[in-house]
């Protein structure tokens, strides 16, 4: 079954809706800087297990592969860019200009993501947010930090 608009658009509405919690922002930030993990892959994986989706390592490998790539391609780099452009105090149109631009590219990355995962099969059953996040960083079973900052990231309710 092809991915349809709709099931792109509902991931980045979905990551809209939890960025508005600040406690999810720090948290996924944090994972960020401190492990370098994909804020995109982080959102996905939380997606996938909200929706429903069983997890699967095949589809979380290509997921991972693209988010990986695209952020070392292009968003790790706007973001030093603009962080260094944050620290100028003349440079602040500059600033907002690649932040624009590092959106527009996460953006990108979340409405893409979907395609990966049409054949995802539904789990019947509650999914365990973890189990997403395991496959797609398969890093956490060797660092107890990151384990930590995940399962901290899917303890975080969403607030009405």
């Amino acid at each position: 079954m092809p991915v349809n608009d709709e099931m792109k658009a509902d991931l980045w509405r979905f990551a809209l809706g939890r960025w508005q919690d600040k406690r999810f922002e720090k948290a996924c930030l944090h994972l960020q800087d401190d492990y370098q993990v994909p804020v995109s892959l982080l959102l996905c994986g939380l997606w996938l297990a909200a929706s429903g989706k069983q997890p699967d390592a095949r589809t979380g490998r290509r997921l991972a592969e693209l988010a990986e790539q695209f952020e070392a391609d292009y968003l790790r780099p706007l973001r030093q860019v603009r962080r260094k452009a944050a620290q100028d105090d003349r440079l602040p149109e500059f600033k907002r200009q690649l932040q624009q631009v590092e959106l527009e590219g996460e953006r990108w990355l979340l409405t893409t993501l979907p395609s990966l995962c049409e054949t995802l099969l539904p789990a019947g059953k509650p999914v365990d947010p973890m189990g997403w996040l395991l496959v797609l960083i398969p890093e956490t079973a060797q660092c107890e930090g990151l384990q930590e900052g995940l399962s901290r990231l899917a303890e975080l309710k969403v607030e009405s």
